[in-house]
């Protein structure tokens, strides 16, 4: 991210620049535009892969649980089977919790 950051303040000094010194024909903003909007693309693409793989594992745990409703047969597995089912919302919940917050 600081990366990408960085090359942004590279390509805008070397656009004010270029308004200084009209002449120069050689300016390197549009290959230093691309470097750094890659950075923030490699970043977002780590975010998803992060968010994909939590995602994908809690709609495991739900389809598991899932699969358990027919086996319940009383009221003590039914309490069993909902307190199952809300930690597994719960651990998603606060992971979704700590990823705003590391935002």
């Amino acid at each position: 991210m600081l990366a990408g950051v960085a090359a942004y303040a590279v390509a805008i000094v070397l656009a004010l620049f270029r308004i200084e010194y009209p002449d120069w024909e050689l300016w390197p903003i549009e290959p230093v535009i691309v470097l750094a909007s890659s950075f923030v693309g490699w970043t977002q693409i780590k975010k998803f892969n992060e968010l994909a793989s939590s995602y994908t594992l809690t709609a495991h745990e739900i389809g598991i649980i899932q699969n358990r409703i027919g086996e319940i047969d009383n009221e003590e597995d039914f309490s069993e089977f909902v307190n199952d089912a809300e930690q597994a919302f719960s651990r998603e919940h606060t992971q979704w919790v700590a990823r705003q917050q590391a935002q």
